[in-house]
């Protein structure tokens, strides 16, 4: 029991001096205990944010999950476009951790990201997603790496989707086999050429170029390399020797000598893993990276590559709290924010496994042997990249990271991107061999041809009408206009001269033979000829519209997408506009009625590319397409090609692009009538192609010829 004092105070003191000394304790430690209550709410409020990449198929992981999060938790969801646009969210502060594949660490690596691995998240419980082997057997008496020299390979092949990635499935022939960097060659054909020179009869199945033509040509130059394939004349996706299991049953089966496989089939084939064995085991061994052999039921098979599990990954400042507040989630109950934040990171993981600390990509990265160092592609010196021309800080932002994530991903050559100002600058760079690719405009696409001397390779692709550059006549519907016929000496509203409307409507004209088709419409039209230009604000195609709209012309002629922008928007002058068929009606009732169509932008060329740099940059856009483009309707989740940049529409490529095709594939889409405003005269000279009557369908002879019509406009 504490006693009181109740002696005097001391000479001099005062009753409040007392009163003071009595209660400054309590009083104090009110005030304290008060700061520490106010603190621990501003530390309950405090609120990590996890970046979700939604994805594009039916179920939206963020919108059935992210309510919960933020009502029953401190955890809020901010929306990624992808996993590469989470980590830079987490680079600006505006995120704090997400869910990344291996793949898009060593993106963050280049990116010198300030982020930490918190944890794993994995499906079995083994220390990585899978690892990789070299199986021979025994019989070739290969004993060490050096003896591999004229060995049988089995290889898994290409187009293998998300059970191999395409780096790792070529890293041990890469390995192996340095490739020479031939001028005359491709870089894919010179590693094509230093592995059949090295390796015997092979199989390596499956698609070796995105370009059949030249896929066909390579596997009749190197034939020894499809020869162990079941089918070694069509060596494609599907084969029997083809795949996951393929390289064991092409050695099995006595066609190889040495198979480069992932451990767990392996386990599988030979039946270490309860299933009945397809060979015996003591008849092969593993071959191990420093040259010696082990037997396959050894307890520590040796590997070349080992692939890490997808992770998740914090800024650094609260990689720790991250850590813990995923430490402990599970699926027990589905009305909880824990399941809800295990719903928006985990994809087909399922069992988040915490590391003993904290640790930076490298390190993480480091733990998988090999890893890192298959995707270490050094490239040809001098360099073989491909140089892309970009008009603006952000096109250079945007193509900064697809030539970093292109690399991660094996593209070969890689890109290299340069800015410019404007897109002239980029077209004289190109012509100049200082650069080897421009996208280009639908409306820019004749003067890059003619005053630059450039040619497209690749064309931006969209089956939805609103995503091509479909050609309609706009009027009032109160004009009284019944055919084209009734347009002649009208004002005219045209995006831009010479652009891909004024082309299609030129040669529209013509081939309806009304005469004098350059005093068809009025003077005063708006960019039918180079001397009627008006205001700038009447320029492209909403410009044009504009143009009608302030009853400076009375037809326009701009794209669909144009029209049903201005038809659905408000606060615009509403009157009845509508689409007229100029000449013909649609063969099918209520159908669209245009005049032509044609691509959004097209990658572009120089004229003297030769072919086989021709060859390499088709092939390597083409991969970037595979890999970051919608397939099958679904946007890629590491990096998207198409689509919304850093907040920003229309980057590089336009939002609504699906794919990137050549003229073939374009000239196949159900649609009539597409054309090119940028083609060869001297093709059309040499061919003899005739022109054809039909308004709907604007063939490519059409368009030259009014190119040629256009040149005439202009010195007149």
């Amino acid at each position: 029991m504490v006693q009181i004092q109740t002696s005097k105070p001391p000479v001099g003191s005062s009753v409040r001096q007392m009163f003071v000394g009595r209660w400054w304790v309590p009083l104090v430690l009110v005030v304290l205990l008060h700061a520490i209550t106010i603190d621990a709410k501003s530390q309950a409020s405090k609120q990590l944010r996890v970046c979700v990449v939604e994805g594009s198929g039916n179920y939206k992981k963020g919108a059935q999950n992210c309510p919960t999060l933020e009502k029953k938790s401190n955890v809020r969801c901010v929306i990624g476009l992808d996993r590469l646009d989470c980590l830079r969210k987490i680079h600006k502060g505006t995120a704090d951790f997400a869910a990344f594949y291996p793949e898009d660490l060593l993106a963050a690596r280049w990116s010198q990201v300030d982020i930490l691995v918190t944890s794993e998240l994995r499906f079995h419980a083994e220390h990585f997603e899978y690892e990789i082997v070299v199986v021979v057997d025994n019989e070739a008496e290969i004993n060490t790496a050096k003896e591999l020299r004229g060995s049988k390979f089995c290889h898994p092949g290409h187009g293998l989707k998300n059970h191999w990635t395409a780096v790792l499935a070529d890293y041990f022939e890469r390995r192996l086999t340095p490739r020479e960097c031939e001028e005359d060659l491709s870089p894919v054909e010179s590693r094509l050429k230093s592995v059949s020179s090295f390796f015997g009869p092979s199989c390596r199945a499956g698609p070796w170029v995105p370009d059949p033509v030249e896929d066909r040509r390579l596997k009749k130059k190197y034939p020894s390399l499809c020869q162990l394939c079941y089918n070694s004349y069509t060596c494609a996706i599907g084969d029997k020797h083809w795949g996951r299991r393929g390289p064991l049953y092409c050695l099995t089966s006595g066609a190889g000598e040495v198979a480069w496989a992932r451990l767990d089939d392996v386990r599988s084939h030979f039946g270490f893993s309860g299933l009945a064995a397809e060979a015996n085991p003591a008849e092969y061994s593993f071959l191990c990276p420093d040259g010696h052999l082990q037997p396959l039921n050894t307890r520590k098979p040796c590997v070349w590559v080992s692939k890490p599990w997808p992770a998740i990954a914090a800024k650094s400042k609260v990689a720790m709290e991250v850590q813990d507040l995923v430490a402990h989630l599970t699926h027990d109950d589905v009305n909880s924010w824990q399941n809800a934040l295990l719903m928006v990171l985990e994809t087909y993981h399922v069992n988040i496994t915490t590391l003993d600390t904290v640790i930076p990509v490298d390190d993480y990265l480091h733990q998988a042997v090999g890893f890192q160092d298959a995707y270490n592609n050094a490239g040809c010196n001098p360099s073989r990249s491909i140089v892309f021309c970009t008009k603006s800080l952000l096109e250079l932002y945007k193509c900064s990271w697809l030539q970093e994530v292109a690399s991660v991903y094996g593209v070969e050559p890689g890109l290299q991107c340069i800015r410019t100002d404007n897109l002239d600058q980029c077209l004289a760079k190109v012509r100049s061999k200082d650069a080897d690719v421009v996208i280009v405009n639908q409306d820019n696409a004749m003067r890059a041809h003619r005053d630059y001397g450039l040619r497209p390779i690749l064309h931006e692709y969209s089956s939805n009408a609103l995503h091509k550059y479909m050609i309609v006549a706009v009027v009032a519907r109160s004009a009284g206009l019944r055919s084209g016929y009734d347009l002649r000496n009208r004002k005219a509203c045209f995006p831009q001269y010479e652009g891909a409307a004024h082309t299609a409507v030129v040669t529209a004209l013509r081939n309806h033979s009304i005469g004098d088709v350059r005093n068809f419409f009025s003077d005063r039209s708006c960019n039918w000829k180079s001397t009627s230009r008006c205001s700038a604000v009447y320029d492209g195609d909403d410009g044009a519209m504009r143009c009608l709209q302030d009853g400076l012309g009375e037809v326009a002629f701009v794209s669909y997408e144009t029209f049903k922008s201005m038809k659905n928007s408000t606060g615009v002058n509403q009157q009845d506009w509508t689409i007229l068929c100029p000449f013909n009606k649609p063969v099918k009732h209520n159908a669209l009625c245009y005049l032509a169509w044609t691509s959004v932008g097209r990658i572009m060329i120089r004229n003297e590319t030769i072919v086989r740099r021709e060859n390499e940059i088709y092939n390597a856009i083409k991969d970037i397409d595979k890999l970051f483009g919608r397939r099958n309707g679904l946007k890629a989740e590491a990096f998207n090609l198409y689509g919304s940049f850093d907040g920003r529409s229309d980057v590089l490529f336009k939002d609504g692009t699906e794919s990137l095709r050549n003229r073939q594939e374009m000239m196949r889409d159900k649609s009539d009538g597409f054309f090119e405003p940028a083609t060869s005269t001297e093709r059309l000279h040499s061919s003899g192609t005739k022109l054809r009557s039909s308004l709907l369908s604007v063939p490519l002879a059409a368009a030259i010829t009014a190119m040629k019509f256009a040149r005439t406009l202009r010195r007149v």
